[in-house]
């Protein structure tokens, strides 16, 4: 009797939007959609994801290839997921195996077994319980590990690593030596026991909140709300009340945030308030850590999930509530790869799962703003701060008539010095790391320059370095010119958060200074050390970048100092006012959020700029219905909706090139607006001459129609297919920067 084939359709991890038909294994048991596959694809083998079981394929079954092994029994993604995934894919024009591998921990994607492996344990033997430790004098590292199990009968991993990254070596002799032995146990998550935790009394704004909250988690339906409150209102224990009552119904929930560093001090105030288990996920975890702690989530394990942008994916079963905190944030957009919107695809799941999600933020993003604003979200406001103390009172410090010396005026250093006197914490921001900006010639007027980018190279000083922080580049700190060879004469020009630091130990020796930005942070745990240190009291003055802006509380800190607010005040992105403003007001509510109200003082070189006037007066209202009103008349978004079809190449006239040819491609539409093929602000990023084609319309299907028959056209016509193939090129739905 002769076999039937069966025909695989599959999705492969490539930039490429169509599916691959195989010849399924004949050996295979388990054929159904949503298990992973492995495939040959060209010179390679690929874990792919079947998207359909079929008995005939448009392609002649000589041409097919055989699969080599279906990985998984079961589905390894939930029915919902997969159909919101198929949905990611079509919005945002994206190749579905990316988006299918996307959604996955790194691990499974690698064609690993679905559930982790089990956790190597140790403990001590009979020998090692009966024999004298002094006989390990030799290897004091082994006698350190020893002492441990003295205190703990059984130790994992983790538990060594604290002692040495050479634990392993001095373990695997313990073991050969027979004082210890090893023994696996099958992963498990760690509940918290006792259910009396601290609770927080609520404010008439926030019991007012909860219950607007409340109506629409009792409908047991979709529903979208904005919580809109200041900063230091008690957005999180609104979320909490939220929370209580959707764990209280057996469901479970999502809580996503933009940045790693709010995870730590997230976590703790979830431990002090919910007895329920709890996984975390986010960039910082290893591939195993990652894999557990979605393996957890997606059996049920753990009631609350939190994570970063990628963990809007996690499987979840009886998912009841989703929030979205600082919803504004940029973070929450990818930007390379599959371009998706984190916090844009949480409201669609919620929606296809119907169920609710809040959004929450200090300043919201002008869409969710005017969604709220229109009723297509329910708008809920928190006016005041938690401790019932004024919002700080805002200062300008006129660069014009005080200069400033290793980025601090006169003025700012004599309200640091009251603030210290007075036995608070001051904070200040400066988006810039590094010592200087700019290393000049005084000779010729040329700064040094990054030969892969059209940027100037950064100082760091104490590592006597040169670094692009776009490409990064890295080079030693030069002292003659390179280009007219004059003797000693490179300037360092322009401030960074490294010269500030120095500056601030010159002229406040009694003070312990903290610097946190992205030079001091990259080490695993490091940025939550630092910000424990910071909210703990152990530091006087805190000095940052925009990782220190993004919803820490600071308890002690009464002053906030910004150093240089001008950038964003005359740029060419349209969202840079609105990215500043956000900016500004996240920074400055770190202060006063206790006893007393705390102060603000902002350096500028332009005090009656308009965006000042509703900086100081706290006014977010004003300042994004100004913004509501120039975006409707340009037909800007919300109002509109644009796609950036960028293009990069070794060649300069490539890019422009392929993108006047896809403008041709594209035709016409009445609807749609397609602007000329440009270089891009900064045309030459590491190595490589980038340029941009923007297109416009009012109508988001207008446009995801003329893109898909772009799409189409340039996999069906040669010369179209020969000159995107010459260049590297992406398409971006919904971008949220120009450049």
């Amino acid at each position: 009797m002769e076999t039937k084939t069966v025909i695989l359709e599959v999705a492969v991890p490539v930039p490429l939007r169509q599916t691959f038909d195989f010849i399924a294994p004949r050996e295979a048991n388990h054929l159904s959609a949503r298990v992973r596959v492995k495939v040959p694809f060209g010179n390679r083998l690929l874990v792919g994801m079947v998207v359909a079981v079929k008995s005939k394929s448009e392609y002649p079954i000589e041409r097919l290839k055989h699969a080599i092994e279906i990985l998984d029994k079961t589905p390894v993604i939930e029915e919902a997921l997969w159909d919101s995934l198929l949905w990611l894919s079509k919005y945002y024009l994206a190749p579905i195996g990316e988006v299918l591998d996307g959604s996955l921990p790194s691990m499974l994607r690698q064609g690993k077994n679905i559930e982790p492996m089990h956790e190597r344990n140790w403990r001590l033997s009979e020998k090692g319980r009966s024999s004298a430790i002094s006989d390990l004098d030799r290897a004091p590292l082994q006698l350190a590990i020893i002492k441990r199990f003295m205190k703990s009968p059984v130790l994992k991993s983790s538990d060594f690593k604290k002692e040495s990254r050479s634990w392993y070596s001095a373990v695997s002799s313990l073991v050969q030596k027979g004082w210890i032995e090893e023994f696996e146990v099958e992963p498990y998550l760690a509940t918290r026991e006792g259910t009396d935790k601290k609770r927080h009394k609520l404010t008439l704004e926030q019991t007012r909140a909860v219950e607007s909250i409340g109506k629409q988690i009792n409908e047991k339906e979709f529903s979208c709300s904005l919580i809109h409150g200041v900063t230091g209102s008690g957005k999180t224990e609104v979320y909490f009340a939220a929370m209580r009552s959707v764990l209280d119904a057996g469901k479970r929930v999502l809580l996503l945030v933009p940045e790693i560093g709010l995870t730590p001090q997230l976590l703790k105030r979830i431990e002090s308030t919910f007895c329920e288990s709890t996984v975390v996920l986010h960039s910082g975890l290893n591939d195993t850590e990652r894999h557990l702690a979605w393996w957890h989530a997606k059996q049920g394990n753990a009631q609350i999930v939190i994570g970063t942008r990628s963990a809007v994916f996690t499987q979840i079963p009886k998912l009841g509530l989703m929030i979205v905190d600082e919803e504004h944030d940029a973070s929450f957009k990818q930007q390379d790869g599959v371009r998706y919107h984190a916090r844009d695809f949480a409201v669609y799941r919620a929606k296809q799962a119907n169920i609710p999600i809040l959004l929450g933020s200090a300043t919201p993003s002008l869409e969710s703003y005017v969604n709220a604003k229109s009723g297509r979200y329910f708008y809920v406001q928190l006016t005041k701060r938690v401790a019932d103390v004024p919002l700080p009172k805002v200062e300008l410090i006129d660069l014009n008539h005080q200069s400033a010396q290793d980025g601090l005026s006169p003025a700012m250093i004599e309200a640091i010095d009251h603030s210290l006197n007075h036995g608070k914490q001051v904070m200040l921001f400066l988006n810039r790391r590094g010592y200087a900006p700019v290393h000049y010639c005084s000779s010729c007027k040329s700064p040094a320059k990054c030969h892969r980018c059209d940027s100037n190279l950064t100082v760091h000083q104490r590592a006597h370095r040169l670094r692009c922080h776009h490409c990064g580049y890295e080079g030693r700190l030069i002292y003659d010119c390179h280009q007219c060879g004059a003797k000693e004469s490179m300037l360092e020009v322009g401030d960074g958060t490294q010269r500030v630091e120095s500056a601030l130990a010159t002229r406040f020796p009694g003070a312990s200074v903290l610097r946190i930005d992205r030079d001091n942070t990259s080490g695993k745990g490091q940025l939550a050390k630092m910000l424990e240190q910071a909210q703990c009291g152990r530091v006087d003055i805190i000095l940052g970048t925009q990782l220190i802006t993004k919803g820490h509380d600071f308890p002690n800190v009464g002053m906030v100092g910004i150093l240089e607010a001008d950038q964003g005040l005359y740029s060419t992105d349209y969202r840079a006012s609105e990215s500043l403003f956000q900016q500004v007001v996240q920074v400055a509510g770190r202060s006063g959020r206790r006893e007393e109200m705390g102060r603000v003082y902002i350096q500028t070189r332009f005090p009656d700029h308009p965006f000042f006037d509703f900086v100081s007066s706290h006014d977010f209202d004003g300042f994004a219905n100004t913004l509501i009103s120039e975006r409707k008349q340009a037909g800007f978004p919300p109002f509109g909706y644009f796609a950036l079809l960028r293009a990069e190449s070794t060649h300069q006239a490539k890019g422009l090139q392929f993108l006047r040819r896809a403008k041709a491609d594209c035709g016409s539409h009445e609807l749609v607006k397609i602007m000329d093929a440009v270089p891009a602000l900064m045309e030459r990023r590491a190595g490589r001459y980038r340029s941009q084609l923007l297109f416009m319309s009012p109508q988001r299907s207008a446009l995801n129609q003329i893109l898909g028959q772009w799409l189409r056209h340039i996999v069906q016509n040669k010369d179209a297919k020969r000159l995107a193939g010459s260049v590297r090129w992406s398409l971006d739905i919904d971008p949220i920067d120009l450049y």
